[in-house]
């Protein structure tokens, strides 16, 4: 596992911290792709030592990663201890870098969306399409002016195609979206990271606007949020035989660890895929919330990433696992 130095913190706004890391060995960093991220060790409220992850800012440039990161008081920590503990000087650990949200380079025309923290994988795509002189606007909505973090960076990439929406908080408001994202065509792209209410408003609209699956790319910074109709059920791993109640407010696989399983995962919200199981049965809808499989493989439920996805109605769930 590399291990960073902290060479700099600064305050980008009153609650986003930015933090340029560099490798403690003196040697170049692993490279990295527009939308990556690092993993880096923290510590939560608990006291345990826990991996968060973080969006390379400048994934073009060898010998520095920056990162900036989100103060949620009500979260389990990591951003809590990034802001108080974390100083200039400091030795973190960190993951090698992996790209959830890749961007298509070859598209003829990108269409980017932000919200709040999200702008962090939004700008590391527009510097790249700008360098490679690409077809591309981009769209960046935050409460206010205080709040925006990395405007000038943002207006500098875009270099003249970009968008900035203050919006008082309700970012479901805070862009025309229909005609943002237009009508679908082949070579077009949308990618949209922040707020669920965001991201799920420009699903929204590409359904609507009748996008393939295929052109639409997010990235959730959180697991998304429990919905009302969410009831328990029961998961059987058809390998072990053993049976476990999933109940309401925990998904499939935090059951899974807290009864002694390790199944493979990694990014716990529904991005990587990574966790994704065979279903061999159900005898109840299925909530896919992942934003991993494609709408095809979505309606054929033959398959769903345990992290986020569901039964949503009481009854069993069988697995290959």
């Amino acid at each position: 596992m590399p291990e960073v130095t902290v060479q700099q913190v600064h305050d980008l706004t009153d609650r986003i911290r930015g933090f340029d890391l560099v490798a403690t060995n003196g040697t170049s960093l692993p490279p990295a792709e527009p939308g990556a991220h690092i993993k880096l060790t923290v510590t939560d409220t608990a006291g345990q030592s826990v991996k968060r992850s973080y969006s390379i800012i400048n994934p073009g440039e060898p010998d520095l990663y920056r990162i900036a990161v989100l103060r949620e008081e009500g979260g389990e920590g990591g951003s809590m201890y990034m802001h108080q503990k974390v100083k200039t000087g400091d030795v973190l650990e960190i993951d090698l870098p992996q790209n959830d949200f890749p961007l298509v380079e070859s598209a003829a025309k990108t269409i980017l969306i932000a919200g709040g923290i999200g702008i962090t994988p939004i700008l590391a795509m527009a510097t790249a399409l700008q360098q490679a002189g690409k077809d591309f606007v981009l769209h960046y909505a935050s409460r206010n002016h205080t709040d925006m973090a990395l405007m000038t960076e943002v207006l500098d990439a875009a270099n003249g195609r970009c968008a900035l929406y203050f919006d008082g908080g309700d970012t479901s408001r805070s862009m025309p979206l229909s005609s943002i994202l237009g009508t679908a065509e082949a070579g077009k792209h949308v990618y949209v990271c922040g707020p669920g209410g965001l991201i799920d408003a420009v699903l929204d609209t590409a359904r609507r606007n009748r996008w393939a699956s295929e052109n639409v790319h997010y990235e959730r910074f959180t697991t998304p949020a429990a919905q009302l109709d969410d009831t328990s059920f029961e998961v059987h791993l058809a390998q072990s035989g053993q049976t476990f109640e999933v109940p309401v407010g925990k998904s499939v696989l935090d059951v899974l660890i807290d009864e002694g399983i390790d199944p493979l995962y990694d990014c716990k919200k529904g991005n990587c895929g990574i966790c994704t199981s065979v279903v061999i049965s159900h005898d109840g809808d299925l909530s896919h919330r992942d934003a991993y499989l494609s709408d095809s493989q979505k309606a054929q439920n033959d398959q769903m990433c345990i992290c986020v996805s569901r039964m949503q109605s009481s009854g069993r769930l069988t697995l290959d696992l």
